[in-house]
């Protein structure tokens, strides 16, 4: 293989596994045939010609008609999985809550053992709309319903009793409230029972675990370090949750689907984990954590890389 063919093979790999398959050999034909004798190196017309060929075929296969039914699945894997980030932020914030009340809540639980329930209550609540997507049973999905309602009730006379109606368009309190009447309304929706199925049992089991994790370490270090003087420690807080959440991208990049849907979820899967001060962190420490967040990233593509239950077609649109 000359110098030349080598370099024109570069390029082509810009493009798609399959068109490749395809039409490589052929590209490369006239390619070769084009230059000149004892040319080592392509033309700048051609290289961007082959570049903007890659591009445009990109863009097609992502945004074109032809991507049509991968997005349709996107959304509908979206849908099934807010209500689950909802249920995981939800206990990330009753961890917060021990955290906060420390061994005094477990020894009033247990003189009063109904406290449990009225600690465990918002749980329950979003636990049932995960469940009717799950389960695909409508009926839960209406007790899910009526469950928030009570909750929201209570919730809402709580603030207003407090005199502070205007609470409810702080952005820490009336987003979280948005995102769970979605999470709630989504159980009704066909789209978002058929998106469950397109996830697997093993990777909700292998992700939401961690998702609880990195949510109730931020929230948690919150609570700890909002106390503390040091400020640039606290810069940290949000790293957790990012961290595990790129490794999560990086696993759903392995198709088509995946992709797609870790796009639509990136910036309200963001949200949940505290980043309002992102934009004012020092360059060094935002430099820092990028790359935090690209290893992750990393780590979660090579993890999506087994062959065992992947069809390698699906990886290639």
């Amino acid at each position: 293989m000359s110098s030349l063919e080598a370099r024109y093979r570069r390029l082509l790999a810009c493009y798609p596994y399959d068109h490749r398959t395809r039409h490589e050999e052929d590209m490369i034909g006239v390619l070769l045939a084009g230059s000149r004798p004892g040319q080592t190196r392509p033309h700048l017309a051609d290289m961007a010609d082959l570049l903007a060929g890659a591009v445009r075929m990109h863009y097609r296969r992502s945004f074109g008609t032809v991507s049509a039914p991968a997005w349709r699945d996107a959304v509908a894997v979206g849908m099934a999985l807010w209500p689950v980030l909802i249920l995981t932020d939800t206990l990330a914030r009753q961890v917060l809550s021990l955290a906060q009340s420390g061994p005094g809540l477990l020894h009033y639980w247990m003189q009063e053992p109904w406290s449990l329930l009225r600690w465990a209550e918002p749980i329950i609540v979003f636990a049932l709309p995960v469940l009717a997507v799950a389960l695909r049973r409508r009926w839960i999905a209406t007790l899910g319903a009526l469950a928030f309602m009570l909750y929201l009730s209570d919730s809402l006379h709580f603030t207003l009793a407090l005199g502070e109606p205007d609470r409810l368009l702080m952005p820490n309190v009336g987003l979280p409230l948005l995102s769970q009447v979605v999470a709630v309304a989504v159980a009704f929706t066909r789209p978002a029972r058929t998106g469950m199925s397109l996830v697997s049992r093993r990777t909700l089991m292998l992700w939401m675990p961690f998702g609880l994790i990195g949510l109730a370490a931020g929230k948690v270090g919150r609570h700890v370090l909002d106390a503390a003087t040091n400020h640039e420690i606290a810069l940290w807080k949000p790293v957790p949750w990012l961290i595990i959440m790129a490794a999560a991208a990086g696993y759903a990049a392995g198709s088509a689907v995946g992709r797609r849907a870790a796009l639509l979820l990136l910036l309200p899967v963001a949200a949940l984990g505290d980043l309002g001060k992102l934009p004012s962190l020092p360059a060094s420490a935002a430099l820092v954590q990028i790359g935090c967040v690209l290893g992750a990233f990393a780590m979660g593509t090579m993890l999506a890389r087994r062959p065992v239950g992947r069809d390698p077609a699906a990886r290639r649109h």
